[in-house]
């Protein structure tokens, strides 16, 4: 019974992280500057470290050069690179 439990907190924390993970890279993507901003700033902050650590993501600071990749793009591009991404990590976690 207690593994069981173990089993599902696992999952549920492995979906909310890619939710939380997804909805921050749409957000670069975001016309809403401010909430842009806010993406910036997770991606850039010990909680992404945190969040990198957690997921045992092998090398968060790639992630990071990948999000200032991003980041340069104009924002209609952005958008069509963000999405492709995310289709990326849904097909990940199947």
């Amino acid at each position: 019974m207690q593994e069981n439990l173990k089993q599902i907190d696992k999952v549920m924390r492995d979906k909310l992280d890619n939710a939380i993970l997804k909805q921050s890279i749409r957000d670069l993507a975001s016309k809403d500057s401010k909430l842009r901003d806010k993406a910036v700033l997770f991606f850039t902050t010990e909680s992404f470290d945190d969040f990198c650590s957690r997921n045992k993501f092998k090398d968060g600071d790639k992630i990071k050069q990948g999000i200032k990749s991003i980041l340069s793009y104009p924002l209609l591009s952005r958008k069509l690179v963000v999405e492709q991404i995310c289709r990326l990590l849904d097909n990940s976690i199947k």
